[in-house]
Parts: structure tokens; sequence; C-alpha cells
């Protein structure tokens, strides 16, 4: 997400920088996992200068500068949307984090990451620029071989909820979704685009129904 320099000011105008001191807290959260990855603090420039951007700014209260999130690390936080509380005087960021966000090398300031189909998701992303010796990267470079794997796991799925019991279900389950994860990544469709068409037909549920639909 990339804001116009005016469509930025402007924003940064309904902010309530006086209260602080010319400060406002600023939450990043994790887009896919909707973990709170960290708090820090930003000035009107830090507000301005993210939404322009196109990535996350802060003010140090120590060095008492602008910082860009992840300038030494690499760990930058590409930003996909911005929102203000109700007294704004707080804004929350919904990010995509590259690498951890805490300086520690954990998933986030408070902990580690939750992990779900999401977080797999990124993971798979991931391999297909790292980890060239990975069994990941090797199914992202033989489309055939994990089209294969799919229909492997699919039939061992269905094996499973016939003849066996609740646990090989979900080994089984986990490992087709899996699979499946890496082949639609493999064609260049990240885990994000499968949840977009997920919530547009969630959204239309209603229609769908009165149509006969899903």
């Amino acid at each position: 997400m990339r804001w116009s320099a005016k469509k930025a000011k402007a924003f940064a105008g309904t902010i309530d920088f006086a209260k602080m001191q010319g400060l406002v807290p600023a939450i990043a959260q994790d887009e896919g996992t909707k973990d709170v990855l960290m708090l820090a603090f930003m000035n009107r420039e830090a507000l301005v200068k993210t939404l322009t951007n196109g990535l996350m700014h802060y003010y140090s209260r120590g060095r008492k500068r602008l910082w860009k999130k992840g300038e030494e690390s690499g760990n930058v936080q590409q930003v996909v949307s911005a929102k203000q509380d109700c007294d704004s005087d707080s804004l929350l960021f919904s990010v995509r984090q590259k690498g951890p966000a805490c300086h520690t090398g954990t998933g986030t300031c408070f902990g580690r990451k939750g992990f779900g189909v999401a977080a797999l998701g990124d993971l798979i992303e991931g391999r297909t620029s790292s980890a060239k010796g990975s069994y990941t990267a090797k199914l992202l470079r033989n489309r055939k071989l994990a089209c294969e794997k799919v229909m492997e796991e699919a039939d061992e799925l269905v094996e499973a909820a016939q003849k066996k019991g609740k646990r090989a279900v979900a080994w089984e389950a986990a490992d087709l979704l899996y699979h499946l994860l890496v082949l639609a990544s493999s064609r260049g469709v990240p885990f994000s685009r499968i949840e977009k068409e997920l919530k547009q037909r969630h959204e239309k549920a209603p229609l769908r129904r009165v149509l006969g639909g899903w």
C-alpha cells in the first residue's frame, strides 16, 4: 500500500499527536496470522513517510530520530492497511512481515508467532527464494511432482477417513493441505490469494444459498 503525499498528509492531519507531545503509539499486526508483532511510536513525519513509502517507519525516543523497520536487519514491514482508533491517538497497521519482527529473533516482540495456515503459506512463499535444498523448494521447481503428491495425499486422506481414526485423518489432512499450498504457490498463487477468494465467497454466501450455491 502506498498513498499519495496529499492523502497521507490529510490522514496525518486527523491524528491527535498533541496528547503525547508529538507522538502516538503504532501497533503492527501480521496481515495473515493477526498476531500483534510489535508496538512502537510515530510522529507526524514517520506516519507520512510510512504511508507514502509503503514500509513501516517509526520514531525512536532513545535515538531521537526516524528509523525504518528492518533498516539494519532487512526484516522490513510492508504496509497493507492503516487505521486509527476511536480517539484518533493510536494507530493500527496491518503488515506483511519479512523475517522475525523482534530484534531478539522471535517472531513477535510478545513471543513466538502463532502457526496456522497463513503462516504455513508464508513459509512456503519464503522457499521460493531460499532453502534451495529443501523438500518444499524441490516441489516448487517440479510442478509435475507437486501435482502427483497432491493426488497421492488426497488418496491417503480418503483412505484414512474411511478406515482409520481421527489422528490419522488429521495427519493426512495436514499433509494434503501442505502439498496443496505448495502446488498453488508453484503456479504463482500464494495463500493470501486463496484466502481472498474464500472471503469473497463467504461475503456472497446469502446470495449463493438463494441460488442453490455452496
